[in-house]
Formats: C-alpha cells, sequence, structure tokens
C-alpha cells in the first residue's frame, strides 16, 4: 500500500492581521508543509467549515477569543455542538487570561495558550500546533 502524505489544513480564526502574520511566519519557518487558513471572525470560520468538503476539513483549529461579529467562544461552542466537527482539535490562542475563558477551554476539552510576547515562545506555540495536525492525520 502507498503512503499518501497529507498537508494539514489549520483554520485560523484571528482578526489581527498581523498576529495572523506572525503565526505564519513562525510556521513557515518550521515547515512548509501545512495550509494555513485565515478567518477573520467566528463567522467566517463557521462558513469555512459549513461550505466545505472533506477534503477541506482542518486538521485543526485555532481561536482567537476576542473577535468583532462571532466571538472565538461562540465559535468554540457552535464546534462542539456540531457532530461532524467536534472531533477537530481546538487551539485558544488569545491575550486573555481570564479564569473563565480558561475553564471554558477545559470543558470543551481545548488546548488554550495565551499569545506570547518573546518570538521563541511563539515558535514552541506553533510547533504544538503542528505536533497537534500531525496526530489528527495519524489518527484519520
Amino acid at each position: 500500500m502507498e503512503s499518501v502524505i497529507t498537508t494539514p489544513i489549520i483554520l485560523y480564526a484571528e482578526d489581527d492581521q498581523d498576529d495572523f502574520e506572525s503565526v505564519r511566519e513562525a510556521m513557515l519557518q518550521v515547515t512548509d508543509r501545512f495550509s494555513l487558513i485565515h478567518a477573520r471572525n467566528g463567522e467566517e470560520a463557521v462558513r469555512y467549515l459549513e461550505n466545505g468538503t472533506a477534503d477541506t476539513l482542518p486538521s485543526l483549529v485555532v481561536l482567537d477569543l476576542n473577535m468583532p461579529i462571532m466571538s472565538g467562544k461562540e465559535t468554540l461552542v457552535w464546534l462542539k455542538s456540531k457532530e461532524e466537527f467536534r472531533n477537530i482539535p481546538v487551539m485558544v490562542f488569545t491575550t486573555s487570561s481570564r479564569e473563565e475563558d480558561v475553564k471554558l477551554c477545559q470543558g470543551h476539552g481545548c488546548t488554550f495558550f495565551r499569545k506570547p510576547t518573546l518570538y521563541r515562545d511563539l515558535l514552541h506555540v506553533v510547533q504544538i500546533m503542528l505536533k497537534m495536525c500531525d496526530e489528527t492525520v495519524k489518527s484519520a
């Protein structure tokens, strides 16, 4: 049987273009074996998922919590309420350190990271994102 190398798709809902670009650049420093899809808010992330196919299903959803139109919290609750999307790993990547935000993530079984100020720390979080994708691809 021939081994098929799949490129993981990461759906990143982030309203701050600079934060999105920082993550993209850090990922490219680690590997170019991924597709990073940018949603500017939760509504765009939901639309991407609803209009997608099995081939466009992300290996990981990364959510900023504080976004206009539809927040990351609302998006997380929506994702986990949908049978077809609830098993996609989710990482909340935010500036928030509020205990209720951490508890929301724990309650929905997702990973929580505060956005780091140092680039080396960003590289570490990006490596965790990519590892989460690899685990999803291997279990598929």
